[in-house]
C-alpha cells in the first residue's frame, strides 16, 4: 500500500452498525487509492469482523477492547484509547482522521477532523422517551458536544438527523450530510413468500418492536424478527403469537430472508439511517415505516408510512400491503429503485472528495500562516 496517495485514520465500533457502515466505506475507498488505519474499539473483533478487513487490500486493522464513551464507566478506557489513538497517529502520520465515535481529538494534530455523527445518547433518548437523557449522562453529552465542535467537518447520514444534531450539541463546526451506501449482491433471484419481517432486538426500545408484536396475532401474515428474544438482563424469552423469531442472523441468512420476504416493517423511534431497511429495499422488500423525520427524507413516496405509537393504523397500513397485491408489488419497485441512491460508489466519492478539499484548505491555511510569520 505503499503507492497510497492518501492515508486516512479511522475509528470503527464493532458493536453496532458502524462496523459495518466502516468496513463498506473502507471498500468504496479503495477506487480513491486511500488507505484507511481502521482503529476499532467497544470489543475485540470478532474472527469474522478480522477476516472482514483482512480482505481489504486498502485496510490495517488495530484491534482493541477499549470502552466507547457511551458504555458503563468508560472513563478509564478512554484515556487508555485517547494514548493508543494518538500513537497510532504519531506512527502512521495521516491526511486525515475520520471518527466514528467521541472523545479522542488532540490539540497538536495537524492534519484535518472528521467527525460522522452517526447516533448519540441524548438524540437517542428524545426521539425514544421524549426527554432530555437524566443529569448521569451529562459528562458523555459534555464530551460528545466538545468532540463535534473541535472537528472541522461533522458529517451526518441525514438533514434530519444533522439538525438534530446540531440544535442538541450545539455545533459551529461545518457540516455536511453524506448518504451511507450499501451495494448488495444476490446471487439469484427468490420467489417472494407472504411474511412480514422485522429486524432488531425485541428489548430494544429504539427498535419499538413490541409495538408491532402487539398487532400480530391480527395479521393474515406471519411476521419474522431477526434478532433474539432473550432479555440479556434475565435470560427470560419472549414469545408471542404469530411472531417467530430467528435470532442473530448471519449476512447471508439476512439478505435470504429479505429475498423471501414480501413486506419488511419497522417501526422504530429512533433510526439515525436504517441500514438494514436499505438492504431490505434492494432486497425487493415493500416497506412499511415508522413516520419518523429520517425515514420519510430518505424514502418519501416509496413507502408507506405509520404512526409507530398508533397500532390502528400500524395495523392499516400493513394491511393495505398485504391485501392489494399490485399496490404492494408497485412500491416494492419503487423502493427497491430508491435504494440504488444510496450506493457505495457514491457514498465512497463524496468522502473522498471531503478529505481532498480539508487537504488542500489545511495546506492553503499553513501557507498562508508561514508567509505572514
Amino acid at each position: 500500500m505503499g503507492d497510497s496517495r492518501m492515508k486516512v485514520l479511522m475509528t470503527t465500533d464493532t458493536v453496532g452498525g458502524v462496523w459495518t457502515y466502516s468496513i463498506e466505506l473502507c471498500r468504496a475507498l479503495i477506487e480513491h487509492g486511500v488507505e484507511v488505519h481502521l482503529a476499532a474499539m467497544g470489543a475485540w473483533p470478532t474472527q469474522g469482523q478480522q477476516e472482514e478487513a483482512s480482505r481489504l487490500p486498502n485496510v490495517i486493522l488495530y484491534k482493541s477492547d477499549y470502552k466507547l464513551e457511551w458504555m458503563q464507566d468508560p472513563w478509564e478506557d478512554l484515556e487508555k484509547a485517547h494514548k493508543w489513538i494518538t500513537s497510532i497517529y504519531q506512527t502512521v502520520h495521516p491526511d486525515v482522521v475520520h471518527f466514528n465515535n467521541y472523545a479522542h481529538i488532540e490539540n497538536f494534530w495537524s492534519c484535518p477532523v472528521v467527525t460522522v455523527f452517526h447516533s448519540c445518547v441524548q438524540t437517542w433518548w428524545q426521539a425514544v422517551k421524549g426527554t432530555a437523557a437524566p443529569v448521569s449522562w451529562d459528562r458523555y453529552t459534555g464530551i460528545v458536544k466538545d468532540s463535534l465542535n473541535a472537528s472541522d467537518v461533522v458529517v451526518s447520514p441525514t438533514e434530519s438527523l444533522l439538525k438534530n444534531a446540531v440544535n442538541t450539541h450545539k455545533i459551529s463546526s461545518h457540516t455536511e450530510v453524506i448518504h451511507n451506501g450499501r451495494d448488495l449482491r444476490f446471487s439469484e433471484e427468490k420467489k417472494k413468500e407472504n411474511i412480514i419481517l422485522c429486524m432488531g432486538r425485541i428489548w430494544d426500545e429504539a427498535k419499538n418492536l413490541k409495538a408491532l408484536s402487539g398487532i400480530a396475532k391480527k395479521l393474515p401474515w406471519p411476521v419474522y424478527i431477526a434478532g433474539n428474544n432473550v432479555n440479556p438482563g434475565t435470560g427470560a424469552k419472549v414469545e408471542i403469537e404469530n411472531v417467530h423469531f430467528l435470532g442473530e442472523l448471519s449476512p447471508e441468512e439476512a439478505k435470504n430472508i429479505m429475498q423471501r420476504a414480501a413486506i419488511f416493517a419497522s417501526p422504530t423511534k429512533y433510526e439515525p439511517f436504517g441500514l438494514a431497511i436499505l438492504e431490505a429495499a434492494s432486497a425487493g422488500c415493500a416497506l412499511a415505516l415508522s413516520n419518523i423525520d429520517t425515514l420519510i427524507e430518505l424514502w418519501g413516496t416509496t413507502a408507506a408510512f405509520f404512526d409507530p405509537e398508533n397500532p390502528v393504523e400500524t395495523e392499516k397500513k400493513i394491511m393495505e400491503l398485504i391485501e392489494d397485491q399490485e399496490y404492494r408489488k408497485r412500491m416494492a419497485l419503487k423502493s427497491t429503485k430508491k435504494s440504488r441512491e444510496y450506493n457505495l460508489r457514491k457514498m465512497g466519492a463524496e468522502y473522498a472528495s471531503l478529505y481532498k478539499r480539508l487537504i488542500i484548505s489545511r495546506k492553503t491555511d499553513l501557507n498562508r500562516l508561514s508567509q505572514s510569520l
